[in-house]
């Protein structure tokens, strides 16, 4: 059931960041558009570069927090599962 919602969480997460990436490079294409000189392209096509970077460092952030909550709860729900001997055994 955890790896479902990992799977899930992970898609979510994937989804947000093509999203982003995609409105990076839009907005580095219209930047692009509009630039006067050979310098201000270049400069735009390098802000569009940093911003698609970040937004797939922040999808891979993403991926390990969801890997750290699985394995969190897999060590709650397994911490209690002790086998426990009376005085009568």
């Amino acid at each position: 059931m955890n790896h479902a919602k990992e799977k899930v969480k992970d898609a979510a997460s994937a989804a947000k960041a093509k999203a982003k990436i995609t409105q990076a490079k839009v907005a580095e294409k219209t930047e692009a558009a509009t630039a006067r000189s050979h310098d201000e392209r270049a400069l735009a096509h390098e802000r569009g570069k940093a911003k698609v970077a970040a937004a797939e460092a922040e999808l891979h952030q993403a991926k390990v927090t969801h890997r750290e909550e699985a394995m969190e709860h897999r060590l709650h729900k397994r911490a209690g599962t002790g086998h426990k001997h009376g005085a009568g055994h």
